[in-house]
């Protein structure tokens, strides 16, 4: 029998130094590997040195793919062979089983073939003309991925000492390669994923109070993309202060009620200064007994959507042509105005002989004058009243806090602004553009009511009365219909 030799230590650690170098030097991680892997082979003499990538381990056995190689000649090339593509080794062998579960601890293997019990794993070793093998694990994370081996099919060789523990490192150093190249995969795929969701991503670790943000975020904040430590205070300080007290209500909320994720719409200052809005959309972190540890999750700019959402708003809420508020806007109006104060008044207002106006001058004309005349009114009102144009020459204003009085007096002032003052349009032949007209007005006060739609129809319809008065009784005055004899009221509503 052939006394097995050892390899040369002192040429082994040189390759080792060598394949390290290239390991660092390399432009793609694979490229290292690949002159580790033949500083080894010339540095060992083998035939051969491989690195077998774990797939799966499962009852049967395990799933293993050949991805790397160095053949010190071609008769010794396995890599293409398909016998060795995503090929499965099953546990029909003591042996190999427990070859596998020392791999799985991390250990190193060393085999004379011929010195092997009889059994599978010595048949296929023999089958491939192998002499003697070397394999270390490569565990990356503290698990097996792959297996680093060295086949010599012409000595019976002995890994011990300096020379086996130079593989160990060599598998290390393959490792920590391996472990880079995930790292900078997943980096490049979250700022992928940042680039095509314009969003940036976050973690909170609630214990201690620390927080990470990934580079996209602090630039989008306006720090340096490699800020060292952004402190919660100055994180959260970048959220505007009434998000900031939703956001807080938020996560009460939710782990009163013990849900685990959420999302809210906020705006952050960003580097600019000015706020923009962004979508939270955050995940609590768990410990074992199921406490928050911890926060995390997305910040996605939403600046484009609340842009359209608030365009779509004009359009659904307000008057094309005016400007003003339509009937809808109007509708959403109140319900705000309620929530502010509990007293209300609507005043209708209509063109006296709107018709005229438009025979005689035109209809680009009688649009312009509508536009004059919102502008007008618009002069008269506080910036908490509603003005909105609810017909084609008919305007509804609502204004709150005032008593029957001082509404009845705003309907006469607005009557006197109108009326006194001549509008001046480019179109207009008639004393030099000057159009004169009035209006009448009717005024209406809105009842306590728990549904302000109901309120609204109510109100409308009592000034609707009052203005029927007012043209009734000659146009250009104002009607109060508290005023009348005989007003329409909430009797028998429901």
């Amino acid at each position: 029998m052939t006394v097995p030799a050892a390899p040369d230590d002192t040429s082994l650690l040189n390759a080792l130094a060598q394949g390290s170098q290239a390991l660092i030097d390399a432009h793609f991680w694979s490229d290292g590997v690949d002159r580790l892997l033949e500083a080894l082979g010339q540095a060992s003499g083998a035939s051969r040195v491989w690195i077998f990538q774990l797939l799966e381990v499962n009852d049967q056995g395990v799933v293993q793919d050949y991805v790397f190689e160095w053949a010190a000649a071609p008769r010794y090339r396995q890599l293409h062979h398909k016998r060795f593509r995503f090929f499965t080794s099953v546990f029909d062998d003591p042996v190999y089983q427990q070859l596998v579960n020392e791999r799985q601890r991390g250990e190193t293997q060393r085999f004379v073939i011929d010195d092997m019990p009889p059994g599978s794993l010595r048949d296929n070793l023999k089958s491939q003309s192998i002499a003697s093998m070397v394999t270390v694990p490569i565990m990356v994370d503290g698990q097996w991925w792959g297996t680093l081996g060295i086949d010599d099919c012409q000595r019976a060789l002995r890994w011990e000492g300096a020379g086996l523990n130079a593989l160990r490192v060599a598998a290390e150093l393959i490792a920590s390669a391996i472990y880079r190249h995930q790292l900078t995969s997943r980096r490049r795929q979250i700022e992928l994923f940042q680039r095509v969701t314009d969003c940036g991503i976050w973690e909170i670790d609630l214990q201690r109070g620390s927080t990470w943000c990934s580079r996209s975020l602090l630039q989008r904040l306006g720090y340096p993309e490699r800020y060292a430590r952004l402190p919660l205070r100055r994180l959260l300080h970048a959220i505007a202060p009434t998000d900031r007290q939703r956001l807080w209500q938020a996560l009460r909320a939710d782990r009163h009620a013990q849900q685990h994720g959420w999302r809210l719409d906020v705006r952050l200052y960003t580097a600019s200064g000015e706020p923009c809005w962004h979508e939270l959309v955050a995940e609590a972190i768990l410990d074992d007994d199921g406490n928050w540890q911890g926060v995390a999750g997305l910040a996605i700019d939403i600046s484009q959507r609340k842009l359209s959402e608030e365009q779509a708003l004009t359009a659904a809420e307000y008057d094309d042509l005016t400007g003003v508020l339509n009937r809808r806007g109007l509708g959403r109006h109140l319900e705000e105005a309620m929530a502010r104060s509990s007293t209300h008044h609507l005043l209708l207002v209509d063109i006296d002989h709107f018709k005229q106006v438009n025979d005689r001058h035109g209809h680009p004309a009688g649009d312009a004058l509508l536009r004059l005349l919102a502008q007008r009114l618009a002069h008269e009102l506080r910036p908490d009243d509603g003005l909105a144009r609810i017909g084609g020459e008919e305007f509804a204003l609502l204004v709150s806090g005032m008593s029957d009085g001082d509404a009845g007096q705003l309907a006469e002032r607005l009557r006197r602004c109108i009326g006194d003052s001549p509008f001046q349009l480019e179109s207009a032949s008639d004393h030099h553009g000057k159009v004169s007209m009035t209006v009448s007005l009717g005024v209406a006060r809105l009842t306590r009511h728990s549904d302000p739609h109901h309120a609204q129809a109510l109100a409308t319809a009592q000034a609707d009365q009052a203005l029927y008065a007012a043209k009734h009784a000659g146009r250009n005055r104002a009607v109060c219909c508290w005023a009348m004899p005989h007003p329409l009221s909430d009797r028998g509503s429901g």
